[in-house]
């Protein structure tokens, strides 16, 4: 009987200081929500998303989705579809996790998207240190109570759910969050390097984990079901690549076109596409020209959701465009 009267009182006790906790942390989330940037003034996304807004396109990424938006690239981009864009692309290799986590506060905060492209890279499909590992992702974003849950109910791991907490008590956000690079896409490569590629290659493996590869696909059905439960529609986009048969590309590719055809979703493989120095300012990324390129020629198709053939191709490979 003692012992029952024991766990009863721990019980309670546990009870009591859970409700203290989320009482204080309810407390301090959503008071930067006074902040209003715009996309090209900051890496963050929470300062950008404001409540109860309706946006044509959402773009979903890591810095390669982000460069869409810094400096002058968003109004570029905007001016060429003719359409209100959210970029809630992450810089410093934001993964499918991150980017579900992203998702999420978008709607829990009222919003509405009609369409969303996610630029997908090979490697978040295979590394741990851009998903459930990535240290970056929250850096400069705000506390959230929401995003706090979401970190918990997604197992992010203790490290990561402790490094947000800190973000309590940051309050020059203006600093934090600017981008720490501003003007790099107005560079162009110099040429496209072998060595540096063979380089980057080697970098991709060390950190792949094939073992991740299912647990990580199954976050795009996650992310697909959330958009559909907000009716918007969503289409995937392997981005351009200067290497040449990318670690893991081939099975991201059979992967995103079997879900394409089972969820409903858009796909389109661009990963050879664009292979022209002119178009990057590293090896990776787009400088300014590459993205007002890629937006017109690509981009303004992809959201007319041009249909795939009957031999899971699509239809905008066909387009005309002869660029390198």
């Amino acid at each position: 009987m003692q012992s029952k009267k024991f766990i009863f009182k721990i019980v309670i006790f546990s009870v009591l200081n859970l409700a203290v906790m989320v009482g204080l942390l309810s407390f301090f989330s959503g008071r930067n929500r006074n902040i209003h940037f715009k996309n090209w003034e900051t890496e963050s996304n929470l300062l950008v998303t404001g409540e109860n807004e309706h946006y044509d396109v959402a773009l979903l990424g890591t810095s390669r989705g982000r460069v869409f938006s810094r400096d002058s690239n968003h109004l570029t981009m905007e001016n060429i579809l003719e359409k209100k864009v959210i970029n809630l692309s992450k810089g410093g290799g934001g993964g499918v996790m991150p980017a579900k986590v992203h998702l999420d506060h978008f709607y829990s905060r009222g919003n509405r998207v009609d369409h969303i492209i996610y630029f997908v890279d090979p490697w978040i499909f295979f590394c741990p240190i851009n998903n459930e590992n990535n240290t970056f992702f929250l850096r400069d974003e705000p506390f959230e109570l929401s995003i706090l849950g979401d970190l918990i109910l997604n197992r992010f791991p203790s490290q990561r759910i402790i490094s947000y907490l800190q973000m309590i008590a940051v309050d020059d956000w203006k600093r934090i969050s600017q981008y720490g690079s501003p003007g790099l896409d107005q560079l162009t490569l110099k040429a496209i390097d072998p060595v540096k590629l063979e380089e980057a290659r080697n970098h991709y493996l060390g950190l792949y984990d094939y073992r991740k590869f299912n647990n990580y696909s199954g976050f795009i059905t996650r992310i697909n079901k959330v958009a559909k439960q907000h009716k918007s529609k969503i289409t995937y986009v392997l981005l351009p690549i200067l290497m040449k048969d990318f670690p893991g590309a081939g099975q991201v590719d059979e992967k995103l076109k079997e879900i394409s055809r089972k969820e409903g979703v858009g796909y389109f493989n661009l990963i050879d596409k664009m292979h022209d120095r002119h178009f990057f300012y590293d090896h990776m990324h787009f400088n300014s020209n590459g993205v007002a390129h890629f937006t017109e020629t690509y981009m303004r198709s992809i959201l007319k959701q041009i249909p795939y053939n009957r031999h899971g191709r699509s239809e905008v490979f066909a387009l005309g465009h002869n660029e390198a």
